[in-house]
């Protein structure tokens, strides 16, 4: 059990849960196109989120070779195996070569924003809803209605699930860094992350389609129960592993019932 454990936790610590995740909205979006799309663009976005995540997480760790353990040693080799998987579809992928080292740069410019608490939460929102949403169209050049009204949801839905990271990053959290929960507390926090739900719901009806919206209602359900339930005396699997299955779930509900 214990070594279970311990490969669950490596499993969560060298973002391949989160990689998988971000992977499924890649899937999400290219549901919604033409089937002619090219290939490996969500195999690429799983390496680019694991690389990016495990650098912002452990960069510091990595520049003072203080990592003599297993666990920094197995996360340095899948950071480093990713980047290499990266690069490699990067290069293979010429047509969205321009977008994803654009994304990048968005991970270079996160730690200077993390200052600014607020802002965090609606800049990892714009910067995922831009890879798994803004790539996958613009590897189709076909900007249409269906476009604006799906990266304006996934923007809406992903902020609401940032919420119970911020409330549960406010055990951690400087009190200056003014984050969401700092600001407004944490029941109006919540509160906020309704309002994006309904504001994701609502947008359905822009477009409706009877399977699409009852697939979007359950998650905004299932998005309603994480937030309600968020407190401080959560373990860190909670946001860790649960909150960041939803869009696993998400795309499995769609494999189900497309």
């Amino acid at each position: 059990m214990t070594i279970l454990k311990k490969l669950f936790d490596f499993y969560i610590q060298s973002s391949i849960h989160v990689g998988i995740a971000v992977c499924c909205l890649v899937k999400i979006t290219n549901f919604s196109l033409p089937p002619a799309h090219i290939q490996g663009n969500s195999v690429m976005v799983f390496l680019g989120t694991v690389l990016g995540y495990n650098f912002l997480k452990y960069y510091k760790v990595f520049s003072k070779e203080n990592f003599h353990t297993f666990k920094y040693y197995g996360i340095f080799a899948i950071s480093f195996l990713s980047g290499f998987g990266f690069l490699f579809y990067l290069w293979l992928l010429k047509s969205i070569q321009i977008p994803m080292l654009i994304s990048g740069i968005f991970v270079v410019v996160y730690p200077f924003l993390r200052k600014h608490g607020w802002l965090k939460l609606f800049f990892v929102s714009f910067v995922v809803s831009y890879i798994t949403v803004y790539i996958p169209f613009f590897l189709h050049k076909s900007i249409l209605l269906d476009y604006y009204i799906t990266l304006v949801q996934r923007f809406f839905i992903l902020s609401s699930l940032m919420i119970p990271f911020e409330i549960m990053d406010t055990k951690t959290d400087d009190q200056t860094m003014n984050t969401l929960p700092q600001l407004l507390g944490i029941q109006k926090a919540k509160l906020l992350g309704y309002v994006f739900i309904v504001v994701f719901l609502l947008l359905e009806f822009i477009n409706f389609s009877i399977h699409n919206f009852l697939i979007n209602a359950i998650i905004a359900i299932v998005t309603v129960v994480f937030i309600r339930f968020t407190s401080l005396e959560r373990d860190e699997y909670y946001t860790s592993f649960w909150v960041e299955s939803v869009p696993i779930f998400w795309w499995i509900l769609i494999l189900i019932f497309r």
